[in-house]
């Protein structure tokens, strides 16, 4: 009798742990899919969009990502289409002979698609912003114009990073 509940115990074990692992491992899969899906729908793809939305309220900036997110399925073929017309970029680049015309066309393509990214982005920047009282919109000015200071790390001899290799032409050499 014993032995027998040793074996259970056993094997609740083991069911457990393979529930456990079962459980991170769809977790895991489901994070990774949301993280794509964040990335496809916030404003990053823009220094100049998201240098704007900086000073933002948060609840400003999350009426916007909602906004872009609903717009998910027209912005991923466009997406898509920008990968796809980087591609071709880097590839003309390594043509040999090398045709400056068809990458000024491939450019010009690439520059048009982007805008179709972008257009609908300043659409809904200014839908939420027109919806800000003045006192928002004030406040919003005075974080741009004092942004947060950001704590970068100093290079002093505490500081476990390893420097920068220097350049060739950089005639500082204090390192």
């Amino acid at each position: 009798m014993q032995n027998f509940s040793l074996k259970m115990n056993w094997v609740s074990i083991v069911m457990l742990l393979s529930l456990g692992v079962n459980f991170f491992v769809i977790g895991f899969l489901y994070a990774q899919h949301k993280a794509r899906e964040i990335r496809m729908t916030r404003l990053s793809f823009d220094h100049s969009i998201s240098k704007l939305m900086e000073p933002l309220p948060r609840s400003g900036k999350h009426e916007i990502y909602l906004a872009m997110r609903s717009k998910r399925d027209e912005l991923i073929p466009i997406y898509k289409n920008i990968m796809a017309k980087r591609a071709e970029i880097m590839t003309i680049i390594a043509e040999d002979p090398f045709d400056g015309e068809k990458l000024q066309k491939a450019m010009q393509d690439y520059n048009g698609i982007y805008q179709k990214m972008v257009s609908p982005t300043h659409d809904v920047i200014i839908k939420v912003i027109g919806n800000l009282d003045a006192a928002e919109r004030k406040a919003i000015l005075e974080r741009y114009n004092n942004p947060p200071r950001r704590d970068f790390r100093s290079r002093s001899s505490n500081d476990n990073r390893m420097p920068s290799p220097p350049d060739q032409n950089d005639q500082r050499r204090d390192w």
